[in-house]
C-alpha cells in the first residue's frame, strides 16, 4: 500500500478572482462618500469653531470698545487722514483676543502696520483660526476664509456686463462697496473703511444680524490680499450666497474679468465683479458658515430666500425676519 495521497487546495480560477475584485471595488464605492461624508463633517465643525472663537474675539473687543473694531484705508487718495491709512484690517484689530497677543505686540499702529506684518513674514503661517480646513487653497500669502459683512450695501459691478444685484435694497447702504467711515451710510456691521458697529447700533437684534461669513480668497481679486490688508476684506451679502466666481467653477471661464464667458455665463461671473465676487462663499456643499452679531453660527443655504438673506445682512432694515 502506497503512502497517503495529500490533497491540494482548490487554487482560485481567475473568474472568481474576478469577482473578489469586483466585489471590494463596490464595498470601497460604497463606503468612500460615507467616509468622505464624515470627513467634511469634521472640516465644517472646525469651521463653526473657528467662527465661534471670531464671534467671542469680537464680543470681547466691543465688551473693551463699547464697538467692533474698524478696519483702515489703503491708499491716501481715499481719505486725507495719515492715521487711519494701512493699519490693517478688522483681523488685525482682534488679533489679541485669539490668541495671537504676542504678534499684536510687535506692531505700532503709529506706522505701516501692513509693511510691518509683512517684514515678519506673517503670510503663510497664517493663524489656523482664519482657514476653513474644506478650503485647500494656499497660493499666495495670508490667505483667511472668513470677512466682516458689510450688508446689503450699494454693489456697482466694476466693469459692466452685469448688473444683476445692484444691492441697496432698503436703502441703508446706499455708498457703493461700503466705502464710508459713517454709520449712516453702513449696512451692515462693518463698513470698507473705519465704521465697526456697536451693539445698539443693531436695530434688528444682534441675533438676526450677520457679522461675518465664510469667503473663498481666489474668487475674488480683493479677497486674494490676505487676512491683514485693509483692502481686500469687505464683503456683502448683495451677492447670493457660492455665487460662481471662482476660476474653473464654470468650464471654459478662467475668472478673471478680461475673460470671454462660455455660454451659460456672464460677466457676473468674473471675480473681479465685485457685485458677486466680494459675497460669502465656501466649499462646504449647499451653503456657507456665517457668525451672527451675538455670538451665534449658522449655516444658510445657498438656495435662502433673496430678501430674507438682505434682512441678515443688514443691521437696521427694520423688517422682522422670517423662517430661514
Amino acid at each position: 500500500m502506497g503512502p497517503p495521497k495529500v490533497r491540494r487546495p482548490a487554487a482560485f480560477t481567475l473568474v472568481e478572482l474576478l469577482v473578489v475584485i469586483t466585489i471590494i471595488g463596490i464595498l470601497i464605492a460604497l463606503l468612500l462618500p460615507a467616509v468622505q461624508a464624515a470627513r467634511e463633517a469634521a472640516r465644517k465643525a472646525q469651521c463653526t469653531n473657528n467662527l465661534k472663537q471670531l464671534g467671542l474675539a469680537l464680543h470681547s473687543y466691543h465688551q473693551n470698545y463699547g464697538r467692533f473694531p474698524i478696519g483702515s484705508t489703503n491708499n491716501p487718495g481715499w481719505i486725507w487722514d495719515p492715521g487711519i491709512q494701512r493699519k490693517g484690517s478688522v483681523l488685525v484689530k482682534l488679533l489679541p483676543y485669539y490668541e495671537q497677543g504676542g504678534l499684536y505686540d510687535r506692531l505700532d499702529f503709529r506706522g505701516d502696520v501692513e509693511a510691518q506684518l509683512a517684514a515678519v513674514g506673517y503670510g503663510p503661517g497664517e493663524p489656523p483660526t482664519l482657514r476653513c480646513p474644506s478650503d485647500t487653497y494656499r497660493a499666495g500669502t495670508g490667505q483667511t476664509n472668513y470677512a466682516p459683512s458689510i450688508g446689503a450695501q450699494a454693489m456697482p459691478d466694476q466693469g459692466g456686463g452685469c448688473g444683476a444685484y445692484p444691492g441697496n435694497v432698503f436703502g441703508d447702504g446706499p455708498v457703493g462697496h461700503g466705502s464710508t467711515d459713517l454709520a449712516t451710510e453702513t449696512s451692515g456691521c462693518f463698513s470698507r473703511y473705519t465704521y465697526g458697529a456697536s451693539l445698539a447700533a443693531i436695530e434688528d437684534g444682534s441675533s438676526n444680524t450677520i457679522a461675518m461669513g465664510e469667503i473663498r480668497p481666489q474668487c475674488g481679486d480683493h479677497h486674494a490680499g490676505g487676512w491683514m490688508n485693509s483692502n481686500a476684506l469687505w464683503t456683502a451679502t448683495t451677492g447670493p450666497i457660492n455665487f460662481p466666481t471662482c476660476p474653473g467653477e464654470l468650464p471654459g471661464f478662467s475668472g478673471n474679468g478680461s475673460s470671454t464667458p462660455p455660454p451659460g455665463s456672464t460677466q457676473c461671473n468674473a471675480n473681479a465683479v465685485w457685485m458677486t465676487s466680494q459675497g460669502f462663499k465656501s466649499r462646504h456643499p449647499g451653503g456657507a458658515h456665517f457668525l451672527l452679531a451675538d455670538g451665534s453660527t449658522r449655516f444658510l443655504t445657498q438656495t435662502i430666500n433673496y430678501m430674507t438673506y438682505q434682512q441678515l445682512g443688514s443691521r437696521r432694515d427694520g423688517r422682522p425676519v422670517g423662517d430661514y
